[in-house]
């Protein structure tokens, strides 16, 4: 039975290198692919949350990953796009009601100070996995 990779995406270099292996992985494997865009919300004192992209730039992101797996040979890719506040909840909880079998996401190399301010979503899902992780450089 064809297992399921979850990937995520949100534009970045590090993202572009985790949705490569991700394909290559689907590829190899016969896996089905999900990218997945969490749109990040910030509250915004009585008014609709504050997105940190705009749709049409989140979609197009998604398609772009489509489209680079469609031209590698991996058939079943589809998007998805999530809102939440907190983005490693987020992917933890998608990944667990898609049933992914492996999760790829990318990381960067923030600052000390940025990543005890804010955390890193990465190693968030690294630790919160019910699956195997690979994190892309």
């Amino acid at each position: 039975m064809a297992g399921t990779i979850l990937c995520c995406v949100n534009g970045s270099a590090h993202a572009r290198r985790a949705v490569e292996l991700a394909v290559e992985m689907a590829k190899g494997l016969g896996h089905s692919l999900t990218f997945l865009f969490v749109n990040q919300t910030r509250p915004a004192s009585g008014y609709p949350p504050i997105k940190a992209a705009a749709e049409d730039e989140a979609r197009e992101i998604l398609d772009i990953a489509i489209r680079y797996a469609h031209a590698h040979g991996v058939r079943e890719a589809r998007p998805a796009l999530v809102e939440a506040r907190d983005v490693a909840a987020a992917i933890l909880h998608f990944a667990a009601e898609a049933q992914a079998d492996h999760i790829v996401v990318g990381t960067g190399n923030p600052p000390f100070i940025g990543r005890l301010l804010l955390g890193s979503v990465s190693e968030a899902v690294v630790a919160g996995a019910a699956c195997s992780v690979t994190v892309a450089r």
